[in-house]
C-alpha cells in the first residue's frame, strides 16, 4: 500500500511540472506575440536588453502605424552600442532609438559617440550631426544641453529634470504626411518617423532613416529636430 501511495505522489508531481511548464511557454509565446521583434539579450553582455513593441513596414508606408523601442540601460561604450546594434539596426525605429543612444554616449566618451554615430548615419548627417553636438554637448551653461538624449525618453520633461526610470522607451510613429521616399544617392527607400517627446515645444521630432542597397543596418540620413536645443531641465540630469 505504501509503495502504491509513493508511486501515485510521483506521477502526480511529474504532471503538475509538466503542467507548469506547459503554463511558462505559452507565457512566453503570449508576450512575443504583440511585438514585431521579442526582447533580445546579447550574448555578449546579457545586462543589456531591448526591443521593438509594434511595426513598421519597411517598404509600404502606413501613416497610422506607431512603435516603441524600450531598453533597460544605455550603452556605456562602443562595444555596447554595437551590441544593441545588432539587437535594434535591421528595424528603422531601431536606427533613429541607436540614435538617441549614440548621442549619450558621445556625452560620456566623445570618441565612442563619433564612432557609434559614423556607423549608425550616413556620411553626409553624421558631420552635420557632430558639428551640433559640439555645440550642444559644449561649455556654454546658456546653450547647452548635455541631457538632450534623455529629453526623447517617454516620461522625460523639463519638470522632472529629464529623469525617467528604467526600463527605458521611445515612442515613435510614422509620419502621416510623407510618404515613403526611394532615394537614388542613398540607394534605398527614406522612411519617415516622428520621436514623442517633451523636450521640446512641439512633441514631435523627426528623423530621417534608410537601408542604403547592400547595408546590414538602417542608418539615419537626416535628423535636425534631434539636435536643436531642447528646453533646460529645471533640475541637472
Amino acid at each position: 500500500m505504501k509503495i502504491s501511495k509513493v508511486i501515485i505522489w510521483a506521477v502526480a508531481t511529474l504532471l503538475a511540472m509538466g503542467a507548469t511548464c506547459t503554463a511558462c511557454k505559452q507565457i512566453s509565446k503570449d508576450k512575443d506575440s504583440g511585438s514585431q521583434q521579442s526582447s533580445k539579450v546579447s550574448e555578449k553582455d546579457a545586462a543589456l536588453q531591448a526591443s521593438c513593441k509594434g511595426s513598421i513596414d519597411h517598404n509600404t508606408w502606413n501613416p497610422d502605424a506607431t512603435t516603441t523601442v524600450e531598453f533597460n540601460a544605455f550603452p556605456k561604450n562602443l562595444d555596447e552600442w554595437k551590441q544593441m546594434q545588432e539587437v535594434l539596426g535591421n528595424e528603422p525605429q531601431g536606427a533613429a532609438a541607436l540614435q538617441v543612444m549614440a548621442f549619450e554616449l558621445y556625452r560620456n566618451n566623445r570618441a565612442n559617440g563619433e564612432e557609434a554615430l559614423r556607423l549608425n548615419n550616413t556620411a553626409t548627417n553624421y558631420n552635420s550631426t557632430i558639428e551640433r553636438l559640439r555645440e550642444i554637448m559644449g561649455n556654454d551653461k546658456y546653450y547647452a544641453r548635455p541631457y538632450i538624449a534623455w529629453a526623447m525618453l517617454d516620461g522625460a520633461t523639463p519638470e522632472n529634470g529629464y529623469k525617467v526610470d528604467p526600463p527605458y522607451s521611445i515612442k515613435m510613429k510614422v509620419d502621416p504626411n510623407k510618404k515613403y521616399q526611394e532615394s537614388q544617392m542613398l540607394h534605398g527607400t527614406v522612411i519617415y518617423l516622428l520621436i514623442d517627446s517633451k523636450g521640446w515645444d512641439t512633441n514631435w521630432r523627426g528623423v530621417e532613416v534608410v537601408k542604403p542597397e547592400g547595408g546590414n543596418y538602417y542608418v539615419v540620413c537626416n535628423c535636425p529636430a534631434m539636435y536643436t536645443q531642447c528646453k533646460e531641465a529645471k533640475t541637472s540630469n
